[in-house]
């Protein structure tokens, strides 16, 4: 899913609050420092005073746009941008005090008090808030891959160097003549070309494409249409607009006019409320994970003594790979004994399914006993370490079932547009019978169906039908 860029002020609305705290602490501090109590809201002058300057400074963040850009702002023009937007502020409410007619008993070393704390604040907590964001955007990155020549790749990596913070340009894919010829561009490596495209990006991370492809230089047939089927969100420059007719998503990055395609759009706000939604619901999930470890551990190690909890290697969104945690249910040579098993694989497609599977712990040599592996399993126990996963970000309550490594190796192009967004605990492949589901390829149609009609109530319905499906053991695996 593609999360359009909002406004300025949607954007960095925690600057916007944390700004707002830091001019509530100033005038708290200044009251203190010329009235010499800690009591401002017993004030009817302060309280009053405290009410408009939080007003007045939500008002000069919409209007004056004071954060459009700040995160490429350095120390002085921070510094500089700070001094105007608390001058805003103060002018303001004064004209604002002066109509009320409270000028006459709000103290004037008090305002230039609280303006000076305010300066100070806001410019270390913007500060130190925006070295947060750097590292945490550092750590994990927007991969963009460029497609395009190698005079537009210059200009567009030059161009990046300055505007551009939340993207890593992963590589670049060259068209053109000198396409097998150059290695790298401005220290980023040349990873394929047109023909060998689709294959890289069944093997790498990469989240969104950017098409800035010269008129004279073609494309292999149907080579954007195949990058659309796996659910990378693209990018195409606009060179002439005036050659596209009917509507079109138009945007701005780093300075280029781009058309975009995706999979699914969400808007800022909605991709708060889903994260929100996961934060709530991982507090109850992991209290309730601590409570079963304490029966379940020892049930685990006492009939097959060994770790309590399995841990595997799979793949996120858009190729990123995670260490996912559960409940042990097999036995600790279960990944080796596979193999062996393959032929007895109930499902159609690349994933492995075995009804009666000996793997399992206390299911005896042939499968059929049901011991405490079947038990953890049939009531979805095992899956509850996974708020471990979504804590750390790497997973959602709801999304798309999540692959492993080996079946990811083995994928179509169009397999891949299960990989665009994070995967879940449950899904709609859990309250759609999974047990009774035998095709890979149904389990893909429903992950990609979710996906496309993807919407917060949607998510409330599915986990209200997974507490159901638990409830009633059904759909276990």
């Amino acid at each position: 899913m593609y999360q359009k860029n909002p406004s300025s002020i949607i954007k960095h609305i925690d600057f916007m609050i944390l700004d707002l705290v830091c001019f509530l602490i100033s005038l708290w501090l200044a009251y203190y420092i010329r009235i010499g109590d800690w009591e401002i809201w017993e004030s009817q002058t302060y309280r009053s005073t405290l009410i408009i300057i939080a007003l007045v400074h939500i008002c000069v963040s919409i209007f004056d746009s004071s954060y459009k850009n700040i995160l490429r702002r350095g120390y002085l023009k921070e510094f500089i941008a700070v001094i105007r937007h608390v001058a805003l502020v103060v002018v303001v409410m004064l004209v604002l005090m002066f109509f009320q007619k409270a000028l006459d008993v709000l103290s004037r070393m008090l305002v230039a008090y609280t303006a000076m704390i305010s300066l100070l604040l806001i410019w270390s907590e913007r500060t130190l808030w925006k070295k947060f964001i750097h590292h945490r955007l550092a750590k994990n990155p927007r991969y963009l891959l460029l497609v395009t020549d190698q005079a537009g790749a210059e200009r567009i990596l030059e161009q990046f160097q300055d505007q551009m913070l939340d993207f890593q340009v992963k590589g670049i894919v060259l068209v053109g003549e000198k396409a097998n010829k150059v290695k790298t561009i401005q220290g980023v490596p040349v990873v394929a070309d047109t023909n060998t495209l689709t294959d890289y990006l069944l093997k790498t991370v990469v989240d969104e494409i950017l098409f800035s492809v010269p008129r004279e230089s073609s494309l292999p047939p149907d080579l954007i249409r195949e990058c659309s089927l796996m659910g990378i969100t693209l990018h195409l420059e606009i060179i002439s607009s005036d050659e596209l007719a009917g509507a079109r998503y138009e945007e701005d990055i780093a300075g280029l006019s781009v058309m975009t395609s995706y999979l699914k759009l969400i808007t800022a706000g909605q991709a708060f409320v889903k994260r929100t939604i996961d934060i709530i619901g991982n507090i109850v999930g992991l209290i309730i994970t601590g409570i079963l470890f304490i029966f379940v551990a020892p049930a685990i190690y006492f009939s097959d003594p060994g770790p309590i909890f399995f841990c595997q290697e799979r793949v996120g969104k858009n190729g990123r790979t995670f260490k996912l945690y559960k409940f042990r249910s097999m036995y600790q040579d279960a990944e080796e004994r596979k193999a062996g098993l393959m032929e007895k694989n109930e499902m159609k497609g690349l994933m492995f399914k075995m009804e009666n599977d000996p793997r399992i712990i206390g299911s005896g040599p042939n499968g059929t006993r049901h011991g405490i592996g079947h038990f953890i399993r049939s009531t979805s126990i095992d899956e509850f370490p996974q708020f471990w996963n979504v804590l750390k970000g790497d997973m959602s309550l709801v999304g798309t079932r999540p692959p492993t490594v080996g079946e990811v190796a083995e994928y179509s192009i169009y397999h891949r547009a299960r990989l665009a967004i994070k995967p879940g605990i449950t899904g709609l492949w859990q309250v759609s019978g999974r047990s009774e589901i035998e095709d890979f390829e149904e389990v893909v149609r429903l992950d990609t169906t979710y996906i496309q009609k993807w919407s917060i109530s949607l998510d409330i319905k599915i986990l209200l039908k997974t507490i159901l499906v638990i409830l009633q053991r059904k759909g276990s695996m």
